[in-house]
């Protein structure tokens, strides 16, 4: 039997379904039986509607599997403040020796080598195509990505050598730039973690328009519109730890392990509009998808330091949680190659860019707060950032024959 193309889905009661009492029955005098001759049992329902229905969303459902390859570098962000000099603290500038005379070489660390290796992750995609449009939900997760920077004895020779003799975390003074922060001669290193996941339901338009056209069931370039809506999960920390010690001084300091450490989570509710072009030939698909949205990041950071400015400096916790608007834009190519009739090999590029993101090395608010007793180390504040989650796309699609 066969049933409806797809531009016919769900007409009410087609003509190849009949009624039961239509067929030609018999009676037998002897057994006192009636029987009757019924075609062969074409599926759930006996011919019923549903039946062809059930099966049709079966024929015109696809599913994509695809392996991630993405990264979300924080960028070049300094692991401090400016300084009062106006120069750029990554380089090398002078600090006061502990005898109070400026002969010490020092630079601020950054996070510029920080995540550009990437992490492992998935994406699913279940659609299924109806005459007006397609229906999707896709899933997507990365890895936890970690990544380090270190400085070891052999980075703390000084300026002879074409390094320097101190790593600093150059701070506020009250809120206000001054020569102010601490300093590691030890070690120094920092470890960032970062993970997303996310999901999102779009709907996929076939349209005849003037400015979006669909050539159903051809090739060509087709142009559809979408809406739909996306749940994204950002997760990040960031650990600071090193040493300091100084023995020829009088009284002598003794080793200090500084430690700061963030952490910051994001759930963005974010409902969203976009484009699907395509160029469709019998061998491969060329897409461009650009998407935007506009919806809400709800929140949360925290920082929490130890012996920061001596041994003698307690721990301190701060939090913040807050929700702000937050737009998001991504964009995406593939290219799938046809296979064959049901099967697909898909190759892309994926960018995601979301702002007003909570990031764990831009809720640190570096300032020494010195209008308390033993005064206050680093806290967390209510400071936003970007966020980009990019890489390669590769998979594969199946449809349902």
């Amino acid at each position: 039997m066969q049933y409806a193309p797809v531009q016919e889905y769900y007409e009410p009661e087609p003509e190849y379904y009949e009624n039961v009492d239509q067929y030609q029955s018999e009676y037998s005098g002897e057994s006192g039986m009636i029987t009757r001759v019924l075609p062969v049992d074409r599926g759930w329902g006996y011919d019923h509607p549903w039946d062809g229905l059930f099966k049709d969303l079966a024929n015109n459902s696809w599913m994509r599997i695809e392996y991630l390859l993405w990264k979300a570098p924080p960028g070049n962000q300094l692991i401090g403040t400016e300084t009062d000099t106006g120069n750029d603290p990554r380089n090398p500038f002078t600090v006061p020796d502990f005898n109070g005379f400026g002969t010490l070489s020092s630079k601020v660390a950054d996070l510029s080598t920080i995540g550009h290796e990437g992490a492992n992750g998935i994406r699913g995609t279940f659609g299924i195509d109806f005459k007006s449009g397609t229906i999707e939900a896709i899933f997507f997760g990365t890895a936890k990505e970690s990544s380090n920077l270190s400085y070891g004895a052999g980075d703390f020779l000084g300026p002879n050598n074409g390094d320097t003799d101190l790593i600093s975390i150059t701070t506020l003074s009250d809120g206000q730039i001054a020569f102010a922060g601490v300093n590691f001669n030890k070690s120094f290193s920092v470890s960032y973690e970062t993970q997303a996941w996310g999901a999102e339901s779009n709907y996929v338009f076939n349209t005849e328009r003037l400015f979006f056209r669909t050539y159903y069931g051809a090739g060509g370039l087709q142009i559809r519109p979408l809406v739909g809506f996306r749940y994204l999960n950002i997760e990040e920390g960031m650990k600071i730890r090193g040493g300091f010690e100084e023995l020829n001084v009088t009284p002598p300091i003794t080793y200090i392990d500084r430690q700061v450490n963030s952490t910051t989570g994001n759930k963005l509710y974010v409902p969203q509009a976009g484009i699907r072009m395509e160029f469709v030939h019998p061998w491969f698909t060329i897409s461009a998808e650009p998407k935007v949205g506009f919806g809400v990041n709800n929140y949360n950071g925290s920082v929490l330091t130890d012996q920061f400015l001596g041994s003698s400096d307690p721990a301190h916790y701060t939090e913040i949680s807050k929700t702000r608007f937050s737009p998001t834009f991504e964009f995406g190519v593939n290219a799938r190659f046809h296979l064959s009739q049901y099967f697909t090999f898909n190759v892309g590029y994926n960018f995601l860019w979301a702002n007003q993101i909570a990031r764990p090395d831009s809720i640190i608010f570096y300032n020494i707060d010195s209008s308390t007793t033993n005064g206050v180390s680093l806290q967390a504040q209510n400071s936003l950032d970007s966020y980009k989650l990019h890489g390669l796309v590769i998979g594969g699609e199946f449809s349902w024959p």
